[in-house]
């Protein structure tokens, strides 16, 4: 009896997590715009989710725009893959940054924590509002808390 109760607590844990991962990604899908805050100064943002690769990695496209305080211009973009059955990943900009990332899925939202002791490192949480929207705050890790250096709320193209 012990094993079929231990049974069926692994199989409900692994199709809670399996449902929670479909669920995230199958609504994250598609090209987003948005507009927030980056250091401070107004940006814009645009993001496009895909599967990829049989469906076994979650790909993210991604831009931001602000600019500085000389009225520069800054563009930055980046893609990222999500193992959606391990919960890890890799992030490649063009700054030439390449970060671990592991991330957790819970209910509309997933919260990415990315870098490492030898990179930069921070979290970045996407939480879903609405039907069209997506909530996107990014947090860098310094003298140990995390800081919020941006926030954008972007809606779905439809």
């Amino acid at each position: 009896m012990k094993h079929v109760i231990i049974y069926f607590l692994i199989s409900f844990s692994i199709n809670v997590f399996a449902q929670t991962s479909t669920n995230f990604s199958h609504e994250v899908i598609g090209d987003w715009k948005g507009t927030g805050t980056f250091f401070n100064y107004p940006a814009s943002f645009k993001m496009e989710w895909n599967l990829v690769l049989d469906n076994k990695f979650l790909k993210l496209e991604f831009e931001n725009r602000f600019s500085d305080p000389s009225g520069n211009e800054r563009v930055m973009n980046a893609h990222a893959y999500y193992d959606l059955k391990n919960e890890k990943g890799h992030w490649f900009d063009s700054r030439g940054m390449i970060l671990p990332l592991k991330f957790e899925l819970k209910d509309k939202m997933m919260t990415v924590f990315w870098g490492d002791e030898r990179s930069e490192r921070g979290k970045t949480v996407y939480s879903f509002i609405g039907n069209n929207g997506i909530h996107v705050i990014d947090y860098v890790f310094t003298n140990g808390n995390y800081q919020p250096f941006g926030d954008a709320k972007y809606e779905k193209l439809l």
